[in-house]
């Protein structure tokens, strides 16, 4: 129970901490900057993606994974030990 008790008191006193003001705190020319051309998120995501495609392939290389693994599984299973 004491650590729960320190670490209670531990942010009750973190809460009470006076942190700096952030207005002022930015230099004159970032006030004057240009803001950045904003794009669409599409423009920037690029053309959408064939779920029925990206779908085949990911079958095909769980499938691929499925075999390699059957097939060390079997050589495990069929492996001679001494």
């Amino acid at each position: 129970m004491k650590p729960l008790t320190l670490l209670i008191l531990m942010l009750a006193c973190a809460g009470c901490a006076d942190f700096p003001e952030l207005e002022g705190s930015e230099p004159p020319e970032l006030k004057s900057a240009r803001y950045p051309m904003l794009i669409t998120l599409q423009d920037n995501l690029g053309p959408p993606v064939d779920p029925v495609n990206e779908a085949a392939e990911v079958e095909e290389d769980l499938l691929a994974r499925r075999e390699a693994l059957e097939e060390k599984s079997e050589d495990l299973q069929n492996a001679e030990i001494n």
